[in-house]
């Protein structure tokens, strides 16, 4: 499938979302629960996530013996024995749910609501997205920015535990992470620990209550750094040139009819969704860096996603490609208009 959920042996997804959010995300599959739910382990068994992942030695067959891989383990799924990962022998195993409890205690609190939870990848990879209680925050009158973190983990070897603070803008629905605004690189503003034998510290949750406080400036700075977007005007050609040089980079200056068909098409559908997506008629974004910030996270999230395959949609604009395009375009801004960032 496409979305690359993974699902049980059913074929049952193994994904969860708060009522009101399953017909929201792009597969519409899985289980939703009710508003309001404070336990982690209902929205594991919501998810189909209450297995748990072991570790076992990696043999071989060499010249009709049995010989132990050294160095080597095998991690994979009780439930049903799904090979997640060949990792090195020191790999630590997190469960699901020593991975999300951390997180516990605000949702008790109030100050944490779970909204998805599940497992993709063939069980690979998982991950779980939670709204930050409280009003949303406004950049112009009308265009709000909601706060959520991200917690994504992964037994493959490539996935280190990460928490993230994520920004969306509803009323176009496009997500960025909210610390790009005062990144110096890509991947900066990250919580990222490697499967090593002190990952689950037992002051996990001094740690993320400082995460907490953390995103909290990391919000308040990116809602800053839109604003002061929204007072840059740009012409159509300035916007067209700002598109070029996140397609082409260095050559970005060179004529329309020296591109390629696939930078005409990027660029396209760059201006596209400046001018004709959902909220770019709003005051404060029509004709200023906002809008054409919010056209770059429009394509990241709505058009280079569905190519991908919706599923990675959100790992691609909070981890990989999409992400490392929004960064570029809050460079080229902060360097262009003289910003702060």
């Amino acid at each position: 499938m496409s979305h690359l959920l993974d699902h049980n042996e059913e074929g049952i997804a193994r994904f969860m979302a708060r009522e009101g959010l399953r017909n929201k995300v792009w597969h519409r599959q899985g289980q939703e629960i009710p508003d309001g739910i404070q336990c982690i382990d209902t929205a594991l068994k919501a998810a189909r996530m209450t297995y748990n992942v072991l570790k076992s030695d990696v043999f071989a067959d060499v010249n009709g013996q049995r010989v132990q891989i050294a160095g080597k383990c095998l991690v994979y799924r009780d439930e049903d024995g799904k090979q997640l990962g060949v990792n090195g022998s020191d790999f630590q195993v997190i469960q699901p749910r020593e991975v999300f409890e951390c997180v516990q205690e605000f949702i008790q609190g109030g100050e944490l609501t779970i909204d998805t939870m599940g497992t993709m990848k063939e069980g690979k990879q998982i991950f779980m997205s939670l709204s930050v209680t409280g009003d949303p925050l406004e950049v112009v009158p009308g265009d709000m920015v909601e706060r959520h973190l991200m917690a994504l983990d992964g037994y493959d070897g490539n996935t280190p535990l990460t928490f993230a603070s994520v920004a969306t803008t509803p009323v176009c629905n496009n997500t960025v992470r909210a610390a790009l605004a005062e990144a110096k690189g890509r991947g900066k503003g990250l919580v990222r620990k490697r499967h090593t034998k002190n990952v689950l510290r037992s002051d996990r949750v001094v740690a993320m209550r400082e995460a907490m406080g953390i995103a909290t400036h990391q919000f308040e700075t990116f809602v800053e750094f839109g604003k002061s977007l929204a007072e840059v005007k740009m012409s159509d050609k300035d916007v067209q040139d700002f598109y070029s040089a996140i397609v082409m980079g260095d050559k970005g200056g060179t004529e329309p009819s020296e591109w390629t068909s696939q930078q005409r098409r990027k660029v396209a559908e760059m201006l596209c969704c400046y001018k004709e997506g959902d909220g770019q008629e709003i005051d404060g974004r029509k004709g200023t860096a906002w809008g054409a910030f919010n056209g770059v996270t429009a394509w990241t999230n709505h058009l280079v996603g569905v190519r991908k395959g919706e599923a990675e949609r959100a790992h691609s604009v909070l981890f990989g490609s999409g992400d490392e395009v929004n960064s570029k375009a809050v460079h080229l801004l902060v360097n262009q208009y003289s910003l702060a960032a």
